[in-house]
């Protein structure tokens, strides 16, 4: 028996309020998404024109042909060319999202969580944005994929089967969140 409440009760209440919160106000939550994926948007731009200010750092990418991981800049849209060449004749690197539930200073703790990459009409809107902004965001809505290693299909990142690829990470981590993992 609980003298009081615990810290995994508190837990429980937050995120069942964080729920009903989201449920009773669908319209707020729907535009604070839309206000992020602007604003990620907008970043992506910058950073493909080079006009981010945060730098280029190596982030890990994954080889489809060989299926292992390798490095490259970050300022790359996937897919990108990879180690072994292309990959049903298109380039073979997608960008790959590592995790771990402990230390990232050991690899043998590393997970993907999920692989992401864009179409080609997707990577020439954010390439080139001289578009209509609202055209290359819708560009970028349907081009941005996502999927696990082992499906065999991409999904939209900005849909339902999008976000629950990439919310099956917390899933990993039992009793503790993943981090996320740079070269």
């Amino acid at each position: 028996m609980s003298d009081g409440p615990t810290e995994n009760h508190f837990e429980r209440i937050f995120a069942m309020s964080l729920r009903e919160f989201a449920n009773n106000n669908s319209a707020i939550v729907t535009l604070g998404a839309v206000v992020l994926l602007v604003i990620a948007l907008g970043a992506i731009i910058m950073q493909t024109r080079g006009g981010g200010g945060g730098g280029v750092i190596d982030v890990y990418y994954y080889d489809l042909n060989t299926g292992q991981l390798f490095t490259g800049p970050s300022n790359q849209l996937a897919p990108i060319d990879a180690p072994s060449g292309p990959y049903n004749g298109k380039p073979g690197g997608v960008r790959a999202f590592v995790f771990s539930c402990t230390d990232c200073d050991d690899e043998s703790t590393h997970f993907i969580g999920w692989l992401d990459m864009y179409t080609p009409e997707a990577k020439e809107a954010l390439a080139n944005p001289s578009a209509e902004m609202g055209a290359s965001f819708e560009l970028y809505e349907r081009g941005h994929l996502v999927k696990r290693v082992e499906d065999e299909t991409w999904v939209p990142a900005n849909d339902q089967d999008g976000f629950r690829v990439m919310e099956a990470i917390s899933q990993e981590c039992p009793g503790g969140r993943p981090q996320p993992c740079y070269p």
